[in-house]
């Protein structure tokens, strides 16, 4: 698979201000493509553009995902572009704290934030990814997927909270709602498309530094040097976990329910691969779907004539 130019796209990432979601906007920004940069900061904001290639090409937006009013915004400020190629939805929580809190829209913490936020952004900016012929929606999922179950009788950690599982359950449901989006689009002959991804298993130590953006100390830049190439094939830098959800945004042609990820499931170059069975379920699609529509409050998509 590959790659293709970007020149005159609109791409607007979450998260893009750090971690993973940097790399993502500035391979992004490599290939020509118009980057909105969206997080929480705005002169975090203002720092990562300058780092990226042809700065003057791209436009911060803030928006935190717990906060929904701000995500309202962002989103409504996506919907009057001209034009979206693709919304890259990436951020969220990693590491969830240790107790039970609630979150946006009066759920657990981790599940309001990395899929619920989410889809509310989504559901706002809509217009502008319709409006732009084969637009791309890109669903930041995690390997989590395929080695942990997914109870549907308590998704939202209402019954028994532990950090673990409410972070597996906002993947699960990342996973399958970007699948029934896929499903549901295709029915109502929508050419926008929404591909999954994961991005393998990725740590700081590996990860190349950017200037106020990611700073290894050098006593960790020399043990990276040494421990890297010994867990080369179990883990990677952050920079290289990126490369699949920019291949999902870029490659011209991709099958219908597609799902990129590292070849060799940590690492690896990203290809199609193999999605978790669970995540294709019809019907756990269409549950959360439908829970999603009665949490947020509202339809995402709107029915067509």
């Amino acid at each position: 698979m590959t790659t293709e130019r970007l020149d005159s796209r609109v791409i607007a990432v979450t998260g893009a201000t750090s971690g993973v979601g940097y790399f993502i906007a500035e391979q992004l920004a490599a290939l020509g493509a118009e980057v909105i940069v969206i997080g929480r900061s705005p002169d975090r904001a203002r720092t990562v553009i300058e780092l990226l290639p042809h700065p003057h090409r791209h436009h911060a937006l803030t928006a935190d995902l717990d906060d929904v009013d701000t995500v309202r915004s962002a989103g409504a400020h996506l919907a009057a572009l001209d034009r979206l190629d693709a919304l890259v939805l990436n951020a969220g929580v990693v590491g969830p704290a240790r107790a039970r809190r609630v979150g946006p829209f009066g759920v657990e913490h981790t599940m309001g934030v990395n899929h619920l936020a989410h889809a509310e952004l989504l559901r706002h900016a809509l217009p502008a990814l319709e409006r732009t012929v084969g637009a791309r929606v890109v669903h930041q999922g995690s390997l989590v997927a395929a080695t942990h179950p997914f109870d549907r009788s308590d998704w939202l950690s209402e019954r028994d909270y532990r950090p673990r599982i409410a972070y597996t359950n906002s993947k699960h449901a990342v996973q399958l709602f970007g699948f029934e989006l896929a499903r549901r689009l295709e029915a109502q002959g929508h050419s926008t498309r929404s591909i999954v991804v994961h991005p393998g298993a990725a740590i700081d130590a590996l990860t190349v530094d950017r200037s106020g953006v990611h700073q290894r100390s050098a006593f960790v830049q020399a043990a990276a040097a040494v421990i890297g190439p010994l867990f080369s094939r179990i883990v990677a830098g952050k920079h290289e976990a990126a490369r699949s959800a920019v291949l999902a945004a870029s490659t011209p042609e991709l099958p219908s329910l597609a799902y990129i990820g590292p070849e060799r499931r940590e690492v690896g170059t990203p290809r199609v691969v193999p999605a978790p069975p669970i995540s294709l379920d019809p019907a756990l699609g269409a549950f959360i779907w439908e829970e999603t529509e009665r949490l947020i409050g509202a339809p995402i998509l709107s029915a067509r004539s």
